[in-house]
């Protein structure tokens, strides 16, 4: 008789969407405040600050920052969604380019805290 036992595939750490979300935030600020200007930067780096206060969270072990991540993605991916239109209608390819890898970037960190999450839970003892 043969016995079979269920071997877990390794996932993706947090860190990794913790990277891609760093990133996306800060390519996003940084671009802003050096092509625009300080003009409006407090009302920019609000939302940088409250997703590196989030990823620092969420890389201390806390899993209620998994959850809390998900608000400023999708509040980024709607606002930057509605700037990519505007950026190709108005013929502004590489802006509209540079948004939709960033939309791209969040949406693959929010992919990956959602397969961390789903497939975190050890598979039942499968005996036959």
């Amino acid at each position: 008789m043969t016995t079979t036992t269920t071997v877990p595939m390794p996932r993706t750490d947090a860190s990794a969407a913790i990277g891609l979300l760093l990133v996306a935030e800060a390519a996003l600020f940084f671009t802003f405040l050096f092509v625009v200007g300080p003009i409006a930067m407090l009302v920019r780096l609000l939302p940088f600050l409250v997703v590196l206060v989030l990823c620092a969270a969420l890389y201390w072990g806390q899993s209620w920052a998994r959850w809390a991540l998900l608000i400023p993605i999708a509040v980024r991916v709607h606002r930057l969604a509605l700037l990519t239109a505007a950026a190709w209608g108005l013929h502004r390819a590489g802006t509209a380019v540079f948004l939709t890898l960033i939309i791209l970037i969040e949406l693959a960190a929010a992919f990956l805290l959602f397969d961390q999450y789903f497939f975190s839970k050890k598979p039942a003892n499968m005996s036959y």
